[in-house]
């Protein structure tokens, strides 16, 4: 009917030709909600279209309201990180049990994507450059690496040496990498330089070095925490233990 599983009501009207305003229009919407063809979504007047995927069954893409955000704002900056991510490009086996989505602090909060997702705010250039999947930006192999100096909670337990982590940084290169760490601001280049050493990845951690000019005084884990190991030429304090758990 449609051809897509995000439909707006101006599509529905432009399917029955009629107004986007007219009563038919409405009891349709109604009527096909109950007949579990459409589900409504928390972007105000967008539907996810069920018979898309086979019949009224809900889709179960965690990329849907995201889609449907930026199908109402197309300008509004988002990006799915951290574990969710790792799970939609193939590293992570396991998808999580929330997903997590960045989105940038001056263009506001998001009520529909709130509902779904767990909201990070953070700066434009931290979430430049991510590239798309299916329509959505999400956090590739140099961006995870970033994802996991920055927002650590949201890429599950670093702990563990065979993280999904070690995976993406075998799919990924120091050049992307020092492009990447470039956007993150010092501090993060360092700890995305001391992540990387910490699974074995040490041309990429080397060429993230490269690009510091001083050396860092950051942490990773939780404030207060004890310190597990400190790497004193990047100046990074590890109150987590990356990589220790084997």
């Amino acid at each position: 009917m449609f051809g897509k599983e995000v439909v707006s009501v101006r599509d529905i009207a432009g399917a029955l030709a009629v107004t986007p305003d007219s009563r038919r229009l409405k009891n349709a919407v109604h009527d096909l909600v109950r007949l579990g063809w459409l589900r409504p979504l928390p972007t105000r007047g967008l539907y996810e279209y069920l018979p898309a995927r086979g019949g009224p069954y809900p889709s179960g893409d965690p990329l849907l309201e995201a889609r449907a955000v930026l199908t109402r704002r197309p300008d509004f900056r988002l990006a799915m990180i951290g574990t969710g991510a790792a799970f939609l490009r193939g590293f992570s086996e396991r998808a999580p049990g929330g997903y997590a989505v960045a989105i940038t602090r001056e263009q506001g909060g998001s009520v529909a994507l709130g509902s779904i997702y767990q909201l990070v705010k953070t700066t434009p250039s931290r979430i430049d450059g991510i590239p798309k999947l299916r329509d959505v930006p999400v956090s590739d192999a140099a961006h995870l690496l970033a994802d996991a100096a920055l927002w650590p909670s949201a890429c599950g337990d670093l702990r563990h040496a065979d993280h999904w982590l070690r995976r993406a940084l075998l799919d990924t290169t120091p050049d992307a990498a020092s492009a990447t760490a470039n956007r993150v601001g010092h501090a993060g280049a360092a700890r995305m330089a001391y992540i990387a050493a910490r699974f074995e990845a040490v041309e990429i951690a080397t060429a993230i070095a490269a690009t510091l000019r001083l050396r860092a005084k950051t942490s990773i884990g939780r404030k207060g925490a004890p310190v597990v190991s400190r790497d004193p030429s990047l100046g990074v304090d590890d109150r987590l233990g990356v990589a220790t758990l084997r």
